[in-house]
């Protein structure tokens, strides 16, 4: 059985900052990925964009000029010269730093930059910052099956690889899976839906507990000329909003945003629901060109993963909740924050939108990352323990990447990362 210092199941946005992380505090890791590209949703479901918002990731600038240095990403900003007025985010001059700032006064949030990048790059520089690492083991395509422990320890996980299933052990294990597969393989406590008001005394929760889960999205890629991919139109809405941004070299990627509630999506199972959203695509392709002044492209590909925004989620040491979300103030009221935010709580729901964080950004403390049930695992994912209100708010890929980057630096060191705060 092989042995690492750390293994790290899941290589999007959180486990981007765990597997390098550690690496480079000089752990021996094993890096574990389903997919083909690195990256997670950003890249395999083409939201490939980091929407604005405040991070005091260390990583996150790095791997924005790395992404820059090779022509793969860009600054956006919001073009309204469109038929209808709606924006498509051209590329703008702007520095890393412009795009921290969302919270502000409304006109000054419309305006800030976003960070644009093309899903190909992105696999690129993460395959580089894990090589140049020199302690990351790598196994992509290859999938998390199973977990063995004790009393209150990982001990073992099996791994379908190439090769026919491995078993690897390590002294620490970090979960970065969107859905927390592990962590709920492993026993741990979680939580799926929104939680009833009663719960943890949240102003927006329901008064009862419901199965309703932030909406899924298919995205996909335009460039000039006729579509390349072409369908029968199917159901679900027939909005013409969409959010529209030019990639470097041109072509668009293009997110309907809301096409398909989550719990629906979880219902039908991931096959059938990209069926469904393929033909809503061809249903609103047609009217989001004419909003938009589009009528020049086509689509070119369709994201080979279905956006999805919630999941399960952990149960932890401390549960993050709307109060947190709302008290804002970088978290002052514990100790132990690793991460920042001002996302908006952001449903993609019928009937739903944003709640914009009303005291500036808020603090993701380290305890959302530990299970009660075991000591040598972390969760550092969209599954971490937040309420269903929080993690619409904390989802956003560089605070995954501060979650993992807090997970990594524990793991190497014992120690609660305390990140230094960029300028606000």
């Amino acid at each position: 059985m092989a042995q690492y210092d750390l293994i790290v199941v899941g290589a999007g946005a959180g486990g981007t900052g765990a597997a390098i992380t550690a690496a480079r505090e000089g752990m021996r890791v094993l890096w574990i990925e389903q997919e083909r590209l690195l990256g997670g949703t950003g890249v395999n479901a083409y939201v490939n964009v980091w929407q604005p918002a405040y991070s005091a990731s260390s990583l996150a600038p790095e791997i924005c000029q790395r992404l820059f240095d090779r022509g793969a990403a860009n600054f956006s900003g919001p073009d309204t010269n469109t038929p209808q007025g709606r924006p498509i985010y051209r590329p703008v001059s702007a520095s890393y730093e412009d795009t921290l700032r969302r919270w502000a006064d409304l006109p000054q949030r419309l305006l800030a930059p976003a960070v644009v990048y093309t899903p190909d790059g992105m696999d690129a520089v993460l395959r580089e910052m894990a090589a140049e690492s020199g302690r990351i083991e790598l196994w992509d395509q290859s999938t998390f099956l199973n977990v063995h422990r004790d009393a209150n320890r990982i001990t073992a996980i099996d791994i379908e690889t190439h090769q026919g299933r491995r078993r690897v052990s390590a002294p620490c294990y970090i979960d970065a899976t969107s859905d927390i597969h592990l962590a709920r393989k492993a026993g741990c406590a979680y939580q799926f839906g929104r939680e009833s008001r009663s719960q943890y005394n949240e102003p927006s929760a329901p008064e009862q507990p419901e199965f309703r889960l932030n909406g899924w999205t298919l995205c996909f890629l335009a460039e000039k000329g006729p579509d390349r991919i072409t369908g029968r139109p199917g159901e679900g809405p027939d909005s013409s909003w969409a959010h529209i941004g030019e990639l470097p070299g041109g072509g668009l990627y293009v997110n309907m945003v809301f096409q398909l509630a989550g719990e629906v999506g979880w219902s039908m199972g991931v096959e059938l629901a990209r069926e469904y959203l393929m033909g809503n695509i061809f249903k609103r392709w047609p009217l989001v060109k004419e909003a938009y002044g589009l009528q020049g492209y086509g689509i070119a590909q369709i994201a080979p993963r279905v956006g999805v925004r919630e999941g399960p989620r952990l149960v932890g040491r401390y549960v993050l909740t709307e109060h947190d979300f709302r008290r804002g103030e970088f978290g002052q009221h514990h100790a132990d924050c690793i991460a920042f935010c001002d996302h908006a709580m952001d449903s993609h729901l019928p009937g739903e939108g944003c709640t914009e964080a009303p005291r500036g950004p808020f603090g993701v403390p380290f305890r959302c990352l530990q299970p009660r049930e075991l000591d040598n695992l972390l969760v550092a994912s969209r599954g971490a323990s937040f309420s269903s209100l929080a993690a619409s708010a904390c989802r956003l890929q560089r605070t995954m990447i501060e979650l993992g980057e807090a997970a990594g630096w524990f793991a190497a060191t014992g120690k609660v990362r305390k990140p230094t705060l960029p300028p606000y």
